[in-house]
């Protein structure tokens, strides 16, 4: 008989979500003051986990997934009642402790990312909510009166979610998240919904690092040439950047160019304007016949010329996140019209994301080298699994079932071999220093 592994599939959930842990945190945030008829975990199951893989969200559809697992029936009103301010606050708490404990468990990066402490996506996604919310979350088009932008921290590698905020679609990107001094020797992966130079030098000042495309709008001057080109090459130094680029032959940019930051007032003070200089990489495309103009602070020690457009392919992990979210997890279209109850879906949507993604990087590791999960599949395969376990999470049972780690890996692995992820194969590029005269 086979022996099961050590830490099955249903341990993780009794890790991740503590069913005494959620009863001791629902009385202190006062969503449970007395013994009622419904249990608080068997409520939370209903609301946040119950749904898992079952596409959009609906009342009705909790209610009557609380009356098959429990065994109470209970009214629409009385249901409805419960989906309370309280109850909001404790999906919000269960939500950032899973946050912290993705955040606390950064992998070894190898490679090009090595030396990082972490590699974080940085990006929002849209949901539209009823247009009676339009005074609280305005939309910024006439097909969407009202709409919420959920902003998200996502590991690179993994998936997983470190970081969420909620607020109207208008509210700047740039804005939606703070730098603190814990994030030093982080690299933070940015679109061009990020055109801040602000926000670049807070993360450099920090000890953090950086990379994103570069705007059109943004006309630094070249400073300093990092890569030298023989023959009759066009002299840089001193001109506006956007200026000279449409007009080069070579296929690799890399300068350092002066960027005007602005510095917010602060104690007092007013602000003021800084001269921050930053590296700007160019990558010729032929599909496009033009440069992609990338910004970063990493040296030339940390990051090749010709690995820059590499490394910034992960950004698109965050596309996968927000994918398997809409098309699984619920995160969607929200029809309440009670702000506490669409933030309450919408968190509901982002902590089953972060449950299966967590999920996900554990059954990565049983699989046979250099095979991966793909992960549309994989949500579908635990969303089956996750029904089954959550029955014996109810009544505090770990028996688990036959299905081990490696059992759903496989299952959910991707077939395609030929083409791996660029998480997969990112690390497996070398640092190379043009300065030193090597070549990639």
């Amino acid at each position: 008989m086979a022996r099961r592994e050590a830490t099955a599939p249903e341990a993780l959930l009794h890790s991740l979500v503590n069913p005494e842990e959620v009863r001791v945190w629902a009385r202190r945030l006062g969503f449970l003051k007395r013994k009622r008829k419904i249990d608080v975990v068997a409520f939370l199951t209903s609301v946040v986990l119950g749904l898992c893989g079952r596409g959009g969200q609906s009342i009705a559809s909790m209610r009557r997934d609380m009356a098959i697992r429990s065994g109470t029936t209970i009214a629409r009103s009385a249901f409805f009642t419960r989906l309370s301010e309280p109850f909001e606050r404790l999906v919000r708490w269960l939500l950032e402790h899973l946050q912290d404990i993705a955040a606390s468990k950064a992998p070894i990066y190898r490679g090009v990312l090595k030396g990082f402490r972490d590699v974080i996506v940085v990006d929002a996604t849209v949901v539209k909510v009823h247009d009676s919310l339009a005074r609280l979350w305005k939309g910024t088009r006439h097909s969407r009166k009202a709409a919420v932008k959920v902003h998200t921290w996502i590991r690179a590698t993994t998936g997983e979610l470190l970081r969420h905020r909620i607020t109207a679609e208008a509210y700047p990107d740039a804005r939606a998240f703070g730098m603190s001094p814990d994030l030093k020797d982080a690299l933070f992966l940015f679109d061009m919904g990020y055109p801040s130079a602000g926000l670049w030098f807070r993360i450099h000042r920090l000890g953090g690092f950086f990379l994103t495309r570069l705007p059109r709008s943004y006309q630094p001057t070249i400073l300093d040439v990092n890569r030298s080109h023989r023959g009759r090459a066009r002299k840089l130094i001193g001109a506006k950047l956007q200026a000279v680029v449409p007009g080069l032959k070579r296929s690799i940019l890399d300068v350092n160019c002066a960027f005007r930051v602005h510095i917010r007032g602060y104690g007092g003070e007013n602000g003021r304007m800084k001269r921050q200089v930053f590296r700007v990489i160019g990558i010729y495309n032929p599909e496009a016949k033009a440069h992609h103009l990338y910004v970063t602070n990493l040296s030339l020690a940390q990051l090749a010329a010709v690995d820059a457009e590499h490394l910034y392919r992960l950004r698109w992990e965050v596309e996968t996140f927000y994918k398997v979210n809409k098309s699984g997890l619920g995160l969607k279209e929200i029809t309440s019209r009670k702000p506490h109850i669409v933030r309450t879906m919408l968190m509901s949507a982002l902590l089953r994301g972060s449950i299966c993604m967590q999920a996900k990087r554990h059954a990565e590791r049983h699989l046979p080298s250099l095979r991966w999960i793909n992960p549309l599949m994989w949500t579908r395969v635990w969303a089956v699994h996750l029904d089954r376990a959550l029955d014996d999470w109810l009544l505090g049972v770990r028996r688990g079932t036959a299905m081990t780690w490696r059992a759903l890996a496989l299952l959910a692995m991707d077939p395609e071999r030929r083409r791996p992820p660029t998480r997969r194969w990112i690390e497996d590029l070398d640092v190379c220093d043009f300065a030193l005269g090597f070549k990639c």
